[in-house]
């Protein structure tokens, strides 16, 4: 464990490091890093409670490129995080690998460009439902599920820090890489297919900025809706994400995602294994290094 704790470490520190070289005119490059680990150890202790570890890493970056017409607009957002209670093995309670790439060619002076993008969504490690007497299901890892948006639409960006993206002509993949699975129908893929594919709208609302010298703030919203099936159920995916720095290397931040998705039935009850539709939610709130450029 201390090796993987040290290995983040490293890790994280590279990344501060290296971004902070001499980049083109026209290339803007940012980044939000931050890596906490909080160990607690009890031994006689009459208060009571558990010995704990918690180690949680995250990555928000953004390279842009902008130079006559051409916008080129990337970001890479990548969180993971493990923790144990007592004698338990550890669990991952934070899992999140996100790419997505605008390119776009200025159109106006009023900074209306006709764009191309693509995304993709995905995870690190298995995860796994617990049931109160430690029995687990794996229920996802790399790929199962994995998304895939590719469109082509238009991209109004009146700041640089701000944009609005809508595109009528929309791609979506669900992959599912796992035959058991697949061979339920997980995800919204048909039972025994790995892939789904999908037609319809997609809108992308996005804002990435400096508050201050020490508070960052990054938010976007994305919508999708299947014109072949239940368009009116849309499809959300919201990130929020604020950092502040206490000191140089010292910061809190706190994050925040909700997902829905009308063909995701959600496990409601582990024991009885009754599903239904849900709006997924996860709130990481962190206090650790940071690196931020």
């Amino acid at each position: 464990m201390k090796k993987l704790v040290f290995f983040l470490m490293g890790l994280f520190i590279f990344i501060d490091v290296y971004s902070q070289k001499d980049t083109s005119k026209y290339w803007k490059f940012g980044l939000i890093s931050t890596f906490s680990y909080n160990q607690t150890k009890l031994k006689y202790w009459t208060a009571g409670g558990d010995n704990s570890i918690l180690i949680v890493g995250l990555v928000n970056s953004h390279l842009d490129y902008q130079k006559d017409n051409i916008l080129w607009n990337n970001t890479l957002d990548l969180a993971y995080g493990l923790q144990q209670i007592g004698n338990k093995p550890f669990r991952k309670n934070n899992d999140k690998m996100e790419f997505s790439s605008k390119f776009g060619y200025n159109l106006s002076e009023h900074k209306l460009y006709i764009s191309t993008l693509f995304s993709f969504k995905s995870q690190f490690t298995k995860g796994f439902e617990y049931k109160d007497n430690g029995d687990s299901t794996l229920i996802s890892e790399f790929l199962a599920p994995g998304y895939f948006i590719y469109s082509l639409g238009m991209d109004y960006k009146p700041k640089d820090f701000l944009s609005f993206y809508f595109s009528p002509l929309t791609g979506k993949t669900t992959v599912v890489k796992n035959d058991s699975l697949a061979s339920i129908g997980a995800y919204g893929v048909d039972s025994g297919k790995t892939v789904r594919n999908e037609f319809g709208a997609y809108f992308k609302f996005a804002f990435n900025k400096n508050i201050t010298k020490k508070i960052s703030l990054n938010t976007d919203l994305t919508l999708f809706s299947n014109y072949l099936h239940n368009p009116q159920n849309i499809d959300v995916n919201f990130n929020f994400l604020i950092a502040a720095k206490i000191t140089k290397y010292i910061s809190i931040n706190f994050s925040n995602q909700m997902l829905y998705d009308d063909d995701i039935l959600i496990t409601i009850d582990p024991e009885t294994g009754r599903k239904g539709k849900r709006l997924q939610m996860k709130n990481v709130l962190g206090l650790g290094l940071v690196f931020n450029f």
